[in-house]
């Protein structure tokens, strides 16, 4: 097997990407699957996929594929989602930015289920952000509470916060990262749409909407030069 060291980040984001499959096979209770059938049913590339999984072993039953079950299992191993002791391992998180983006963030339950506690907010206007005026209404039954900035050092190192996720605007966006640095933050989940500075032993990855928009609007207008390209010439 090899370690993490010579993993690509590819293949890591590709592991997550199997296991959200999994998880919709097992919604559908299916037991086995081929690496043919699943990268058919996914638009995936089977030889991409038992390429990945044999990085780390043997999951596959010699004709009858992958049971979805254990390869989900030994996936959530390999991404740190749990350990052969204790089952699900519960990441602390921070939020930095409650604004509207921060606050959609807040909102959501899909961290908790994945097994990432959002523990605690930090903006410059705690009180009057979006997140805290909903909370304030009372649709939230349980709010993550929102502390100023002054108070994100201390209430990350007393806490303990394991990795971070940052949602605030541009100009503000080195100035946070450098404070999640110096607080021991070493995992900053990055919506801002610059490219951040950070030591090497820091990992950032960053999350473009835009730049994902201009990747397929490339791939429409491929398409479109394509379909014009075979036009009989009196046509076009």
């Amino acid at each position: 097997m090899k370690t993490a060291d010579n993993i690509s980040e590819f293949t890591i984001y590709r592991l997550s990407i199997y296991k959200r499959c999994l998880e919709q096979l097992e919604r559908e209770n299916m037991k086995t699957v081929s690496s043919k059938e699943f990268a058919s049913r996914f638009g995936l590339n089977s030889a991409q996929v038992r390429k990945d999984l044999a990085f780390f072993g043997e999951f596959g039953i010699r004709g009858m594929g992958y049971p979805i079950g254990t390869l989900k299992e030994q996936i959530m191993l390999i991404l740190g989602l749990t350990d052969s002791v204790n089952g699900m391992k519960r990441w602390k998180t921070v939020v930095i930015g409650a604004g509207r983006l921060g606050a959609a963030l807040l909102r959501s339950q899909d961290f908790l289920s994945a097994g990432f506690d959002l523990i605690a907010a930090f903006d410059k206007t705690p009180e009057t952000s979006d997140y805290a005026r909903q909370a304030s209404s009372g649709l939230f039954e349980s709010p993550v509470p929102v502390y100023p900035l002054k108070q994100l050092e201390e209430t990350i190192q007393s806490a303990s916060a394991d990795m971070a996720i940052l949602a605030v605007p541009v100009e503000e966006a080195q100035e946070m990262t450098n404070r999640l640095v110096n607080a021991g933050i070493t995992a900053i989940l990055n919506f801002v749409p610059i490219q951040l500075i950070v030591p090497s032993a820091v990992k950032v990855r960053t999350v473009d909407v835009v730049a994902e928009l201009q990747c397929l609007a490339y791939h429409l207008h491929s398409e479109k030069l394509r379909l014009q390209a075979q036009l009989p010439k009196d046509a076009a």
